[in-house]
């Protein structure tokens, strides 16, 4: 069985059973939707497939550097940060080509979590457009930083002065994107194996700046790649000795960088609602108040 075959709790064991794997890689989406996860026993993967597990809510209430906020009322010092209910989503199945062998899958949070879970957000937002007869697609664009530096340079340099991998400006390169040809279709094959195919990457504006248009989906499963990619890229970097940063502006002398939501509604039956071929811009009136 392969991972994108896997729809169903019972496919989960049985793939797992195939591979006659010990361990699993389990993950969820932060209150910022950074990835957070572990490796579970096979017998304790089966049994949160059929009942879910508990994490520890903290991850709906800390930063992306662990350090705790101070305005939330979900979870915090005053309930002692409990663990909360999460269920594993199977058809989220994907291969790590980082650990042969090895299956990962998404969670989410359930009950009284998924209020702060973002996943939890976007389902809210979602069954409400689907309510008023629509459909919801969405492709990702980001643009991200690569830096011949590794987790231990940039503290030694206090992160200034950080090497790019490539320097000065030179959008749209073929030169630079075929001296580069390795990491470029490392990272390429590394979206198609994990199921977050590109429809392009190239090289942006910037020193060492790189831009990645990730295939269009559904809501959900496009929010859910577009984690994946952050996630992935920046492992992929640091194998290389390399990191990866998809911060807005990490340096006020260069461009910055951005992260484009595309996003399109349909009728259920795949009629795109947001085109008029009459109104303005060829905008529909539904498409105007989308907008405004």
């Amino acid at each position: 069985m392969k991972p994108e075959d896997v729809k169903t709790v019972a496919d989960a064991k049985k793939i797992v059973n195939e591979r006659k794997l010990t361990h699993l890689k389990v993950g969820v989406f932060d209150i910022d939707g950074v990835l957070r996860g572990k490796y579970m026993s096979r017998e304790k993967f089966f049994s949160s497939l059929d009942k879910g597990f508990g994490f520890c809510d903290v991850v709906l209430g800390w930063d992306s550097n662990d350090q705790m906020y101070d305005n939330t009322e979900f979870t915090g010092w005053h309930t002692g940060y409990p663990d909360a209910q999460v269920r594993i989503l199977p058809e989220t199945c994907r291969d790590i080509p980082f650990e042969p062998g090895m299956l990962f899958f998404l969670a989410e949070f359930t009950e009284e979590a998924k209020a702060p879970c973002p996943r939890g957000v976007l389902r809210r937002v979602l069954d409400k457009a689907h309510k008023m007869g629509f459909e919801v697609y969405a492709g990702f664009e980001y643009e991200y930083f690569i830096f011949d530096e590794t987790p231990d340079s940039v503290r030694a340099k206090h992160y200034r002065d950080l090497k790019p991998m490539a320097p000065g400006y030179f959008g749209y390169s073929v030169i630079r994107n075929t001296v580069h040809s390795g990491y470029y279709n490392e990272t390429l094959e590394l979206c198609e194996q994990m199921r977050f195919p590109l429809e392009a990457l190239h090289e942006e504006t910037g020193p060492g700046v790189l831009e990645a248009a990730i295939a269009v989906d559904e809501g959900l499963s496009a929010a859910d790649k577009a984690g994946l990619f952050k996630t992935f890229i920046k492992v992929h970097a640091q194998l290389n000795g390399r990191m990866a940063t998809f911060m807005a502006k990490w340096n006020p002398n260069l461009p910055g960088q951005s992260g484009h939501i595309h996003v399109s509604l349909t009728t259920k039956a795949g009629k795109p609602v947001f085109h008029d071929p009459k109104g303005p811009l060829f905008m529909s009136k539904l498409m105007q108040h989308f907008v405004a």
